[in-house]
């Protein structure tokens, strides 16, 4: 049987849920939507003996972390590959292809965020595994997720002809749209979200994106030969890793390539990428008869389709629909719904000002 590697992705800020994410414990680290935390989530989907142990992308504040809550569930890692400037998805794919040609040539990689909610992990499991004959042929596999509605935050992949059952040739990647022609994308069909997973043999992807992204793929080959591992943990070179330029996966090779495949799955996937987001996944799970996801020391009144959450003070509001209010670590966040992708504007401020010590 052909292994799978589970690549996951944990460098991530996620600037648009501060004050809840913060650089000391982003995201990813935190039980967002249930009792585990989004990169236990991850880790828990890839369990099973089609699946190697997984490896982590992350950068050398947060391994200690990620290594603890492993250990709480009882998972294995296989490594710790540590970044220590950020640089895109990109030459972390390129490092993640290097690294699983050491360890079996033989097997698939498949990378994927730390920080996205699936609903239905099942089906996630047999996405996957209709997605192994085409990596096995020399595709690049990316996942389009279905569309529930005409969301203009996500990228979109446009599906060509068939490769076999359940799996499609790319025509197109699509940038995040407008309303009007994400409402088109959808009445037209054959389009689905860019979901930001991809499955790829390893030597595959290290020639094609020698082909379409030479600089990114030599250098970060370089920097994974420089390695000289402590343990299970690889720790980058500064230098070499940091002249890696920074791009996305996407952008550097994915829309040149002619071997970009993609499997449509419907697995109930949030990328959780706003308080937008994580509204409707919590309100799905948990939420009172207003479509409102709370926190315990909260009290409502004539207020709709809110999350509201705190962890220190008692928080009371009336008469709002669709918005978030936060309250996390002695920061307080009242921000509309609508808006939400707007929040990194107030960390980019912080930033600026100095203010890092609220980060």
């Amino acid at each position: 049987m052909t292994k799978i590697i589970p690549v996951i992705l944990s460098g991530g800020a996620g600037s648009r849920l501060w004050p809840l994410s913060k650089q000391a414990a982003p995201k990813q680290l935190l039980p967002l939507i249930t009792n585990q935390t989004m990169v236990q989530e991850t880790a828990a989907r890839f369990q099973g003996p089609e699946f190697a142990d997984p490896v982590f992308v992350c950068n050398a504040l947060h391994m200690q972390a990620i290594d603890k809550q492993m250990r709480q569930m009882n998972q294995t890692v296989g490594a710790f590959i540590v970044e220590p400037v950020a640089r895109n998805t990109a030459p972390c794919a390129v490092i993640a292809a290097c690294h699983a040609l050491v360890q079996d040539d033989e097997a698939l990689v498949l990378l994927v965020p730390a920080d996205h909610h699936v609903k239905r992990p099942a089906d996630f499991r047999a996405a996957i595994m209709r997605a192994v004959p085409a990596a096995q042929q020399g595709r690049l596999v990316t996942f389009g997720i279905e569309p529930d509605g005409p969301e203009i935050g996500y990228g979109y992949i446009a599906r060509g002809k068939a490769l076999y059952d359940g799996a499609y040739e790319v025509d197109a990647f699509r940038e995040k749209p407008d309303l009007e022609t994400a409402k088109s994308y959808l009445a037209a069909g054959g389009f689905a979200w860019n979901g930001g997973i991809f499955l790829f043999a390893p030597e595959t992807f290290i020639q094609e994106s020698e082909a379409h992204a030479g600089d990114i793929a030599r250098q970060a080959k370089k920097a994974y030969a420089a390695v000289k591992p402590e343990g299970n943990v690889y720790y980058l070179d500064k230098d070499l890793f940091g002249l890696c330029p920074s791009e996305s996966i996407d952008y550097a090779v994915m829309e040149h390539t002619e071997k970009a495949a993609v499997v449509p799955c419907d697995i109930g996937w949030n990328d959780i990428g706003s308080f937008t987001a994580l509204q409707a996944a919590r309100a799905e799970i948990n939420s009172d008869d207003q479509g409102n996801a709370v926190s315990s020391n909260v009290m409502l009144e004539s207020v709709s389709n809110s999350l509201v959450q705190t962890d220190s003070l008692p928080i009371s509001v009336i008469g709002l629909s669709d918005v978030a209010v936060i309250v996390h670590e002695g920061e307080v966040m009242v921000v509309s719904l609508d808006q939400a992708q707007s929040v990194k504007n107030i960390v980019n401020r912080l930033k600026e000002t100095g203010d890092t010590d609220r980060l």
